[in-house]
């Protein structure tokens, strides 16, 4: 029995794509999401931080923020930001704080040393992004941006938001 044809293989949900498909690039987008996500989670193991921890603290960059802001941001459980901020606290990257208008709410505020670990690691982080671009070609790269800037187009994004 042979390979069956690829459009019953599309069909069945298989990798094959004709070209110039008009399917939606989906599982390549998924996938672009995998790699970056890797790429910066080794950018960021110099500095013993895991991606949830790396956007607490940028999210904390932008000044007092209440957990409850971290926990819709990053999209997890009360509970996952709480040990999250304790973690945080704990290594003296965030200081813990009373809410001003909210008793039942707390402030988490980037201390010194949060400010430095979180530039060192945003440094980090870009270097191992700019060090993956070059490793594509030119072409490839403008296919990305020009990607991009189609599907914000036509969601009724603006390009440059």
């Amino acid at each position: 029995m042979g390979t069956p044809p690829a459009d019953s293989r599309r069909r069945e949900g298989g990798a094959a794509r004709a070209t110039g498909s008009v399917e939606p690039p989906w599982d390549s987008v998924r996938e672009l999401y995998r790699i970056l996500r890797g790429v910066t989670q080794e950018a960021l193991n110099p500095h013993g931080l895991l991606l949830s921890e790396y956007y607490g603290l940028t999210l904390c960059s932008r000044g007092p923020t209440p957990l409850k802001s971290i926990t819709q941001a990053l999209g997890v459980t009360p509970a996952a930001t709480t040990d999250l901020a304790r973690r945080l606290a704990g290594r003296g990257l965030i200081r813990l704080a009373p809410h001003p208008t909210d008793r039942r709410s707390r402030l988490a505020i980037l201390t010194v040393p949060g400010h430095r670990l979180l530039r060192q690691a945003m440094e980090g982080q870009r270097k191992a992004l700019r060090d993956l671009g070059v490793k594509i070609s030119p072409p490839a790269r403008q296919g990305l941006l020009r990607g991009v800037m189609e599907l914000r187009l036509a969601l009724g994004m603006s390009e440059d938001a």
